[in-house]
């Protein structure tokens, strides 16, 4: 069986839709911006990869969806202040629509990659007061009647409206781990067709941290890079101190490819192989030899029936931190042997950030761009390639290529890695 990927849409800080990131890919440009949505100007960074749209209010969703109902069902509850929920509606909109789906796709299945932020900064404001000196402090008080903190919305939620708005009939998984997530909802989409458990799936991931609580938090990790400047993400560069943090989503629709062609739909690719494993090692810092994500990606090019050789592009996770890329250099080389030195690898991290838990998605979704368009994206602020990182990547500018098989590598806090193969459609 050959299964297809016969839909996309994308959400990026290039813009709404996959026109968007795949034009501002192929113009070798940077999305990453100042932070506009909230006042960041008190934090160590103030920069990211937002998507340009400062309020996903009912009027914008309505927009984008051309339909208002469901939007003015989620205000009701306060969720549409969780962007990452907007996103996820209008990327999982555009996947439908330009896989041509309708009345007899209903029957799809969902798996969708989330994160799993789930309050604000200000809903915490009720639960503090005065301590004995005067200072502001948290105020807890079991045997009191303590204001509750009013939760976004529910883990699920951003799945359940997708399942809701395009009435699908089929299962829905929810997957959260963490940024490699979004490459695991494709291979579990995938794995789902292949074992005859759904004939189409709708699949992807959707994520914001660009708030006050994830960008906060991120910076208390030391993720992202200490510079306060747009270039501040350097994947593969000898300069690199750092992630910058991203939002958006990206959505597909998979289905076996007989079943595409039957209904006239246009497959843009099709996925060849998957494969996971778990580093064993830190919750936040990949095994410094690679090895678990070298498995990773033996596996989905097992999976794949290729040979390595046959891989002629790299969509790497590259996040621009100092642990990071290295790791994964030394993985490609161990999955790929000599051919590893001679394949072109590149990252968009520097283009519109780490989408965390939807960046393996939005990442498979740029990867598209070698089939749409012969072009392989760039490095965004790749300026003086770290020697540790001793592969042929890809500088700012994008390369012109005509690649068969691509290799697209998610590597996620707690030792996750997911690795996918995809293939040029015949």
């Amino acid at each position: 069986m050959t299964i297809a990927i016969t839909g996309v849409g994308v959400v990026s800080a290039f813009g709404v839709g996959t026109e968007a990131l795949f034009a501002g890919l192929a113009a070798g440009r940077s999305a990453i911006s100042r932070i506009r949505s909230f006042d960041a100007s008190t934090f160590p960074t103030r920069v990211a990869g937002e998507v340009p749209v400062l309020r996903t209010d009912v009027a914008w969703l309505a927009h984008e969806l051309g339909d208002g109902t469901l939007a003015h069902e989620l205000r009701a509850s306060g969720a549409l202040r969780d962007r990452k929920l907007g996103f996820g509606l209008v990327a999982a909109g555009e996947a439908w629509r330009s896989a041509g789906c309708g009345a007899s796709e209903r029957t799809a299945s969902l798996v969708m990659a989330l994160g799993l932020e789930q309050a604000f900064l200000e809903d915490l404001v009720p639960l503090y007061g005065r301590d004995a000196q005067g200072r502001r402090a948290l105020c807890w008080d079991k045997d009191t009647n303590t204001p509750g903190v009013r939760y976004r919305s529910s883990v699920d939620l951003c799945a359940r409206s997708i399942h809701a708005m395009l009435d699908l009939r089929g299962p829905m998984v929810v997957n959260a781990s963490a940024c490699a997530a979004g490459a695991l909802a494709v291979a579990h989409a995938a794995s789902l067709i292949e074992r005859g458990a759904a004939d189409i799936v709708v699949c992807g991931g959707a994520d914001s941290m660009v708030n006050p609580l994830g960008l906060g938090g991120m910076c208390r990790l030391g993720a992202p890079s200490p510079r306060d400047e747009l270039d501040a993400c350097r994947p593969f560069d000898r300069r690199r101190d750092g992630l910058v943090i991203g939002e958006g989503a990206a959505m597909f629709v998979l289905e076996d490819l007989a079943r595409a062609r039957a209904r006239g739909a246009r497959p843009l690719a099709t996925v060849l192989g998957w494969g996971s494993t778990q580093d064993g090692y830190r919750a936040t810092a990949p095994r410094p030899d690679g090895r678990a994500a070298q498995a990773a990606m033996t596996r989905a090019i097992t999976r794949s029936g290729l040979p390595a050789e046959a891989i002629g592009y790299v969509n790497a996770h590259g996040t621009g931190t100092p642990l990071n890329d290295p790791a994964e250099c030394k993985a490609l080389h161990g999955a790929l042997g000599a051919h590893a030195s001679r394949v072109a690898v590149s990252s968009i991290k520097g283009a519109v950030g780490h989408l965390m838990a939807a960046a393996g998605a939005i990442e498979l979704a740029a990867s598209l761009l070698a089939f749409e368009r012969d072009l392989l994206p760039g490095t965004a602020n790749l300026v003086d390639r770290d020697p540790e990182c001793d592969v042929d990547v890809i500088g700012p500018t994008p390369r012109a290529a005509s690649v068969g098989a691509i290799l697209s590598n998610s590597f996620g806090f707690g030792g996750q890695n997911a690795s996918l193969v995809i293939g040029r459609p015949a």
